[in-house]
């Protein structure tokens, strides 16, 4: 009766705590030239002149010489910096890591539209044309002349505002469908330059250029072959006779033109992008050394910590989610974070935002074995798909997928994956937005679509392993893996591992609360909330913590699957361990010095080393070279520290029963192990099934930690719901409740099983049978 009573408060007091968690948690379509200052929209609210660019940074593509066309109107610019694509550039000037971007007008009124934080400055550099780039003195130049002038100026303005409009329906090309008797021609086009030339879907040349070329060209009845390169290769290729023709956005120049040759073609203009400044705060990340930082665990963010904010205080944090949480709570005023990963987090998230002011440059790139042969063999096979994705438009479409906001965009399809060059096997974490995450319960990110795509144009079949960041090295190291999923390239790093070029390019930044940049709201978000909340208010946040966690992309599924394989660990974890404990005493119990020398070493070293750092030796050092799941180590783990537990509460408790006891049984005529099982173990039992319901609950707890080894566990399933809620409250209080009813089930029919057994409660009649048949 007491053990139910117990029972009944223990249900009580947790309804009160839920009870009191609940209440407590509570662009247009105007051209470039009408973006100017006089037309109040569009531009960028601190620059009115080109005094204003006095000091400032301006970019440009790299063999673009336009430095003296800048210094000519702005004398006083500080310095310039190169770039070999624009979207990279646009990245930068978004980034705070350039001031102003020299680009034509195509280019920038696609920028502008597309981008409300970018804006047009209000006066254009120089009026100019675009033109095709010809060998000088190159005949073929006239051929093509006289076929550009047999097209329309109407033709030429419908394809102009094909190309520069919203309707993307609208751009495709011609088949080249005609004769071709006058042969092939190679046409050298960046392929980065949207709308004039770029790779479209399934990395196609596409673009204003390229469909103007097609126009002339059937006119002089050829075929061309479009070649994408970096536009500071465009006129090399021209000059070296590797291409007949170079396009892309080349505006005709003086220093141009005593390199090449022009077909001259669209009115064309020299502007500057620069940001828009709309009520954001460009706070400095320096403004921060003093205040307290999330910092994740481990050497990269750690030693960036130590470096650029000596005067902070830190709170060292697992993952992101906890990050983002400590941060809400108001536990930290900012953590370290990845740009790309921030870029993620804010879409889905618009409370928190970063300072566009990188701390530093990285690259990410996925991780191999080093000194390996097989694994330099695969990691120079990624590196060519990666080259080509490069050169192909793949990694700007992998850019616009992952780090922007249409979701629905936000899937991978492995179902294609057919395999027959093998299977690969790649270490990820699930937590880690945009690159690895979940998402309708199934893997997702910007690094496993890349994986994905390098599997189906290999023929492999793709295995994943998620788990905890710090495991991921080991576990490439040890074999278990053929290689890791975004990693920052550092010094200390390309020791451990072999690096693939980069997957992508970011750098560390300060994520803090977005109302800090916002100088209208600095200061007043903590008294809004602590003022004036009403209960609605609370039961509508609630309300909408609940949707999030359990039924928006039927989160309540991860529950499940993780509730399952925790039981799994555990169920299997006690039963091994009690039986292994057992036996291994059974060999001691009478003395055996080989036997207790053995077992005391170790039960000394299982019961002396945390459980996490013996989970990992197994995983990445026993079963390193050995096909073996986290879930079947985790098993075995947790079997060796329950077993080393079971046979100390057995020698304990049968250490407490008089010695009298086992005389007497042998005067009775019963052997040593029947008098063990029949006087004995019974009495012994109730002296350490209180300890062994204790270990029960222990071992439940303890399996917390699988994460470190692959294995998604309910404490892992809690943390990727975080990841993508970016709340804490109901997932974890939906694990801690779900661990307490797992303990609590568990408990009871160990409970149910020692009243079964308990000579206390054995019928008078079983007993006098047992003694009659003696």
């Amino acid at each position: 009766m007491r053990m139910k009573g117990s029972g009944r408060y223990r249900l009580r007091m947790l309804s009160a705590i839920i009870l009191a968690l609940c209440v407590l948690a509570g662009c247009g379509a105007e051209t470039v030239s009408e973006l100017t200052a006089e037309s109040g929209g569009g531009t960028g609210a601190e620059y009115t002149s080109y005094a204003d660019l006095s000091g400032k940074t301006v970019s440009m593509l790299t063999g673009a010489p336009f430095e003296e066309l800048v210094r000519s109107n702005a004398p006083d610019v500080g310095e310039f910096t190169y770039f070999n694509n624009t979207p990279d550039m646009l990245l930068a000037l978004e980034a705070g890591k350039t001031d102003a971007v020299l680009i034509n007008n195509a280019i920038a009124e696609l920028a502008v539209n597309r981008d409300p934080g970018l804006a047009l400055f209000p006066q254009n550099l120089q009026d100019g044309v675009f033109g095709l780039a010809f060998q000088k003195d190159d005949p073929a130049r006239d051929q093509w002349q006289a076929a550009y002038d047999t097209i329309s100026e109407e033709e030429k303005q419908a394809l102009w505002e094909k190309w520069t409009g919203s309707d993307e329906s609208a751009k495709t090309l011609p088949e080249q469908d005609w004769p071709g008797k006058n042969g092939t021609v190679q046409a050298a086009v960046c392929d980065t330059l949207e709308p004039m030339s770029y790779a479209g879907a399934g990395g196609t040349l596409i673009g204003f250029d390229v469909e103007m070329i097609l126009r002339m060209a059937k006119e002089l009845d050829v075929h061309v072959e479009f070649t994408g390169m970096e536009f500071s290769a465009i006129l090399s290729s021209v000059q070296s006779g590797k291409a007949t023709i170079g396009a892309g956005s080349i505006i005709v120049t003086d220093e141009r033109r005593e390199a090449v040759d022009f077909v001259e073609y669209y009115p064309a203009a020299f502007v500057l992008i620069v940001r828009s400044g709309q009520a954001r705060n460009e706070a400095r990340w320096q403004d921060y050394n003093g205040k307290r930082l999330g910092v994740l665990v481990g050497p990269l963010m750690e030693d960036a910590a130590a470096k650029y904010f000596p005067d902070s205080e830190y709170l060292l944090l697992n993952s992101y989610p906890d990050c983002i949480a400590a941060l809400l709570a108001g536990k930290i005023d900012a953590y370290l974070g990845d740009e790309p990963g921030l870029k993620s987090t804010h879409a889905e998230n618009p409370q928190i935002d970063y300072i566009h002011d990188n701390i530093t440059e990285n690259n990410y790139a996925f991780a191999f074995r080093k000194d390996d042969p097989e694994s330099a063999a695969l990691c120079a096979e990624l590196n060519e798909f990666l080259a080509r994705c490069w050169a192909d438009g793949t990694m700007e479409e992998l850019d616009d997928i992952w780090l922007g906001v249409d979701e629905s965009r936000k899937a991978v399809d492995m179902s294609d994956l057919t395999g027959e060059n093998g299977t690969i096997h790649v270490a990820t974490t699930s937590t880690d937005m945009p690159w690895s995450y979940i998402k309708d319960g199934k893997n997702v990110g910007y690094d496993i679509d890349l994986v994905v795509r390098f599997c189906r144009d290999r023929g492999y079949a793709l295995e994943l392993g998620d788990m905890d960041f710090a495991g991921r090295i080991p576990a490439v190291q040890s074999g278990k893996y053929d290689f890791t999923t975004d990693m920052n390239v550092t010094p200390e790093r390309e020791e451990q591992v072999l690096f693939s070029e980069p997957t992508s390019h970011g750098g560390i930044v300060l994520a803090v609360l977005a109302s800090d940049l916002t100088a209208s709201d600095v200061g007043n978000g903590a008294d809004e909330n602590l003022g004036g909340v009403t209960g609605k208010r609370i039961w509508s946040s609630v309300k909408d913590s609940f949707q999030k966690t359990f039924l928006r992309e039927d989160r309540w599924k991860l529950f499940l699957q993780g509730i399952g394989t925790t039981l799994l660990i555990t169920v299997l974890s006690i039963l091994f361990g009690t039986l292994l404990g057992f036996l291994v005493f059974m060999l001691c119990r009478n003395g055996n010095p080989v036997a207790n020398t053995i077992t005391r070493f170790c039960v000394w070293l299982v019961r002396g080393m945390p459980v996490v750092v013996l989970l990992m030796i197994l995983y990445y050092i026993i079963f390193g070279n050995v096909a073996i799941p986290g879930t079947a180590v985790a098993v075995i783990g947790f079997t060796l520290v329950f077993a080393a537990g079971v046979y100390g509460i057995i020698k304990s408790g049968v250490g407490a029963i008089d010695k009298g006891q086992l005389e007497a049984a042998y005067a009775l005529g019963y052997t040593n192990r029947r008098a063990f099982y029949r006087v004995i173990l019974p009495q012994a039992m109730p002296h350490f099934m209180p300890a062994y319901k204790s270990s029960i609950t222990e071992i439940i707890k303890a399996t917390a930690i699988v994460g470190y080894v692959a294995v998604q566990d309910l404490t892992k399933m809690g943390d990727i719901v975080r990841s993508r809620t970016y709340e804490a409250f109901f997932p974890l209080i939906a694990v801690a409740i779900i661990y307490f009813i797992l303990a609590a089930v568990l408990t009871f029919i160990v409970n149910r099983i020692e009243l079964r057994i308990d000579p206390k409660q054995r019928k008078p009649e079983d007993i006098r049978k047992e003694v009659e048949g003696l």
